[in-house]
């Protein structure tokens, strides 16, 4: 009778013929060999399944599974169900593992019991031949390879998503006690870390990179409307609004910074959310000492230094949060108390 395997790799996939194998080869190469690979098929149109039924006559460490459902949120939920370990690994049928990569993971977890969810940092690695055509990719990359803590992982939440979803391994009673993936118009991956932060799952990286994370035009998040910009600030406000109850943070006026093309769709989200804007700071002049949505637009250098208000810094530049971080800690004011990114 063969052991239960120590670790399941769940990786769904849909017309993936071009990159599966590279994938299903990075697992094989594994140093930590006692894994099961469960490949949920979501109703490919080309040969994908071939190339996993090739590989299963072969290992039988390796399943093959049809998704009920139709979506990766679907095929997700049904290979986590199935999975015969504790430890789920997350994998694309686009990326490619490090050798050591789940035998870290796997010995992190082990080390660590406190821990529900850990990332590594991932490679970049771009699949375009336009110059600069993934450069919005690669600074993004550069970002989450930044956060690596705890802390740091928490306090970022809001800003853009702070992990590479194929980077994750996480415990599979998480799923259980806060549930898993959800349907939705929003960013499945996402929406999970925000639910389960806010239920206390620590999160926290292994600081190396475990995965050549590819992008390409097919990538499913360049092509979803669930993974639009709008989608990523409709879900932030949900979970905005019950991180600030839980942290007693709703005693606190709420401000914010910014009120150009995108905050603005921004803030209707937040107020959808009864999240009302006690007064805006700005730094186009021609803005200052008008009103927006019934509040006053200040110069952001009169910005309150009292701690009784908590500023959202809403939708900017990337090289303007490096300004405004300083600038605000510059007034004595602290991330998570007393501002937070919301973009």
């Amino acid at each position: 009778m063969l052991a239960e395997p120590a670790v399941s790799i769940v990786l769904p996939y849909r017309n993936s013929a071009k990159t599966l194998e590279r994938a299903i080869t990075s697992i094989l190469k594994q140093d930590f060999s006692n894994w099961e690979l469960i490949g949920i098929n979501d109703h490919s149109e080309d040969f994908s399944e071939k190339i996993i039924e090739s590989y299963k006559k072969s290992d039988s460490r390796i399943k093959s599974l049809q998704n009920k459902g139709k979506g990766i949120v679907s095929a997700l939920n049904h290979g986590i169900e199935e999975a015969m370990s504790e430890i789920i690994i997350r994998m694309d049928a686009d990326d490619a593992m490090m050798p050591e990569r789940i035998g870290e993971q796997v010995h992190h977890l082990e080390a660590n019991p406190e821990t529900g969810l850990v990332s590594s940092l991932v490679s970049y690695v771009t699949d375009f031949n336009l110059p600069g055509e993934g450069r919005g990719y690669a600074l993004y990359v550069d970002w989450i390879n930044k956060l690596t803590s705890s802390d740091q992982i928490k306090l970022h939440r809001f800003e853009e998503s702070p992990l590479a979803h194929p980077s994750v391994a996480f415990r599979k009673s998480i799923v259980q006690k806060c549930g898993g993936y959800k349907e939705g118009n929003f960013p499945e991956d996402y929406e999970l870390w925000l639910r389960w932060l806010s239920k206390g799952v620590r999160m926290e990286k292994i600081k190396r990179s475990l995965i050549d994370w590819h992008d390409s035009g097919e990538r499913l998040s360049r092509q979803d409307q669930r993974y639009s910009l709008d989608a990523f600030q409709r879900i932030k406000a949900e979970y905005l609004s019950i991180w600030l109850n839980h942290n007693s943070l709703t005693e606190k006026k709420l401000s914010a910074w910014g009120i150009g093309k995108v905050a603005k769709r921004q803030i209707q989200h937040l107020l959808r959310h009864n999240l009302k804007i006690e007064k805006y700071y700005e730094v186009n002049p021609k803005k200052i000492g008008s009103v927006y949505k019934g509040s006053p637009v200040f110069h952001f250098k009169e910005i309150d230094t009292s701690k009784e208000e908590l500023i959202l810094v809403l939708y900017c530049a990337r090289t303007a949060k490096a300004e405004i971080n300083k600038f605000l800690k510059g007034k004595n004011l602290e991330l998570g108390k007393d501002f937070i990114f919301l973009g």
